[in-house]
């Protein structure tokens, strides 16, 4: 089993690294993590410094006109986004690609100008992985966690964070106009702790990227990937060029649907709980602010997925 793994990673990433000799010593590590010689998720460590200004700013132009010309990209809101440091929170869709992650970082660089910096918190399993983790990190995703995003608010950065994680991002496509948070709160503790303003990222399309057929929440409980990686969703998807796939493991070719982002108004917890934090209140609050601003959104679209 072990071969069998090591092998099928290093043919899949080959042309990522370069060579089939490089990426075998690349993905050894990973593999012994997934094979359970090891702990599937291990502490990186934490430099902000790995996100590249000058690589971000070099590749931008190229990047946002593919952007729009491939998922015609829209974006709009950002008068909502106050100066300062801010906690962005968006509803995460399109498997493991998360193509609306791509757009509103470029969206933000463009807007603000990489000056500006912006941070996403992303799972460690994405950090982890040889050549693509190193290749994020440079565009300044950071590995999941409080420590993360209290250093780069420290620095004068803003946080972009998606309480949903794998659970909302493989969501079932009939479900992918739902907000779903899986009732998790850190998100609001960590922007009261921090006195930043959060500012709801609502986005529709990523999720006509491709197609999940069911979120495979069960099956990870099987396999005890919630155990091992806090793996959540062990999808099966519709997706190109693979077809019909367990887990979207090695990613997918994003169907060139429509994607549409929007800011909402900025909440300040602290302006709003100053006697102390309700969470329940305040999660109920944000996310029924959310789950209008999608609504509205997705009206807007007129022929999914291509308008």
């Amino acid at each position: 089993m072990r071969d069998f793994l090591q092998g099928a990673v290093t043919k899949a990433i080959t042309t990522v690294a370069g060579s089939a000799a490089a990426a075998q010593a690349s993905v050894a590590g990973l593999v012994e993590r997934v094979t359970g010689d090891g702990p599937l998720v291990t502490p990186v460590d934490l430099d902000l410094d790995l996100r590249d200004p000058e690589f971000i700013r070099e590749q931008l132009p190229l990047w946002w006109l593919m952007a729009t010309l491939y998922f015609r990209a829209d974006v709009d809101g950002f008068e909502h986004v106050p100066d300062g440091p801010v906690l962005f929170v968006g509803n995460h869709s399109g498997g493991t690609m998360t193509p609306d992650t791509l757009v509103f970082m470029l969206a933000h660089n463009t807007e603000f100008t990489v000056d500006r910096p912006l941070y996403a918190l992303g799972h460690q399993m994405l950090t982890n992985l040889p050549v693509l983790g190193a290749f994020a990190m440079k565009l300044g995703v950071l590995p999941a966690g409080i420590e993360s995003a209290f250093q780069a608010f420290a620095r004068g950065g803003s946080v972009l964070v998606y309480p949903g994680g794998d659970v909302e991002v493989f969501r079932t496509w009939k479900n992918r106009h739902q907000i779903d948070f899986d009732g998790r709160k850190g998100f609001l503790r960590l922007a009261y702790d921090a006195g930043v303003p959060i500012v709801p990222v609502v986005a529709d399309g990523g999720h006509d990227t491709f197609m999940v057929l069911n979120d495979g929440r069960r099956l990870a409980k099987i396999l005890k990937f919630d155990k091992l990686g806090r793996v959540k969703s062990v999808p099966v998807v519709l997706s190109l060029p693979w077809g019909i796939n367990i887990g979207d493991w090695f990613g997918h070719i994003p169907f060139p649907a429509k994607i549409r982002i929007r800011m909402l108004e900025p909440v300040d917890l602290n302006a709003r709980y100053p006697d102390g934090l309700d969470q329940d209140d305040a999660y109920e609050f944000v996310t029924s602010h959310m789950q209008a601003g999608l609504a509205g959104l997705a009206a807007e679209r007129v022929l999914p997925p291509l308008r």
